[in-house]
């Protein structure tokens, strides 16, 4: 299969002999109907065969082979979380998007989405109370429940941080003034609630803010664990939090979205006024006053399901 870059494309060449295997593979999975629709329902969220299913009118035996397909393309990940009768499997899209070059072409740079990844470990703000603590890719980051490993250097090599409640702010770069014309603006991580060791059933409400402005909450159900993460690494326990759910949170022209399900038009992408600064500001926590205050758990790309840290994109 061919690589996937931090920003989750594939760029597939037909001159390319190393390519062509990636190229059947995927023109196989979406040569049949179904499966677009398959893909269509699933876009930027994380969802149950048995939804799939139900939602689609759809056999679970045949959405389970259609799936199976998707994924030896590299179209979609696999991943089980906590369900009544043990572990549910889950589906969720691995690529933003698939590039097929037939021919040497320049793109115009205007019309391309603007996509960053950004590691958790960098933020540029935050408060944050105890039960708390971080962990790398190899190794725990410091000790845990002490509030001043958030201001440590260390964070930078951040793979799952969590908090009792707080928050933590990315700045990421603005976009260009021509690029004025983009209209949509988007941010997706892997995220659940925190508490000690893991339970499944542990509600948490988690807001996000955008340049300042407070763009909805969302609960989050439990803190997921008692099946090792996909990504999640070996010297980490699985008695403890291993993976969380994929988000994705939208600002359009029309309002704002949570894993592209209408929320609510009090907000719209004028409102953000993202081409007046230098930089835009991603703000996600859970208030002290929250309903549920279940903490929160943020996983990077080398830690919980999902491979990625926190990607903007503006389109």
């Amino acid at each position: 299969m061919a690589n996937v870059s931090s920003e989750k494309h594939f760029n597939l060449k037909i001159d390319k002999q190393s390519d062509h295997e990636a190229i059947a593979k995927i023109a196989r999975a979406l040569s049949v109907d179904v499966r677009l629709e398959i893909l269509k329902y699933m876009l930027n969220r994380s969802v149950s065969l048995s939804e799939i299913s139900k939602n689609l009118n759809i056999p679970i035996s045949s959405v389970s082979r259609h799936i199976d397909i998707l994924e030896e393309a590299g179209l979609v990940v696999i991943s089980y979380q906590p369900g009544l009768k043990g572990h549910t499997k889950f589906c969720a899209q691995a690529v933003l998007d698939v590039k097929f070059s037939l021919i040497a072409n320049k793109v115009d740079s205007k019309l391309k989405s603007i996509i960053t990844e950004m590691p958790i470990g960098m933020y540029s703000d935050c408060k944050v109370s105890a039960p708390c603590g971080m962990v790398g890719k190899e190794t725990r980051l410091g000790q845990f429940d002490d509030t001043q490993i958030f201001y440590s250097p260390l964070r930078a090599q951040a793979e799952c941080l969590w908090f009792k409640s707080g928050y933590v702010t990315y700045v990421f770069s603005s976009p260009q003034k021509d690029c004025e014309t983009r209209q949509r603006i988007s941010f997706s991580l892997e995220v659940c609630s925190d508490t000690i060791y893991y339970n499944n059933n542990w509600p948490s409400d988690i807001t996000v803010s955008i340049n300042g402005i407070e763009i909805l909450t969302f609960t989050s159900p439990g803190n997921f664990g008692g099946k090792r993460g996909r990504l999640t690494p070996e010297y980490w326990p699985v008695t403890s939090s291993q993976f969380g759910q994929l988000k994705k949170i939208s600002v359009d022209k029309e309002g704002v979205y949570l894993d592209n399900v209408f929320i609510h038009k009090q907000i719209t992408f004028d409102d953000l006024r993202l081409f007046d600064k230098n930089s835009i500001s991603f703000t996600i926590g859970v208030k002290d006053d929250a309903e549920h205050c279940g903490g929160i758990s943020i996983f990077g790309k080398n830690f919980g399901d999902f491979g990625q840290a926190i990607i903007m994109k503006i389109s």
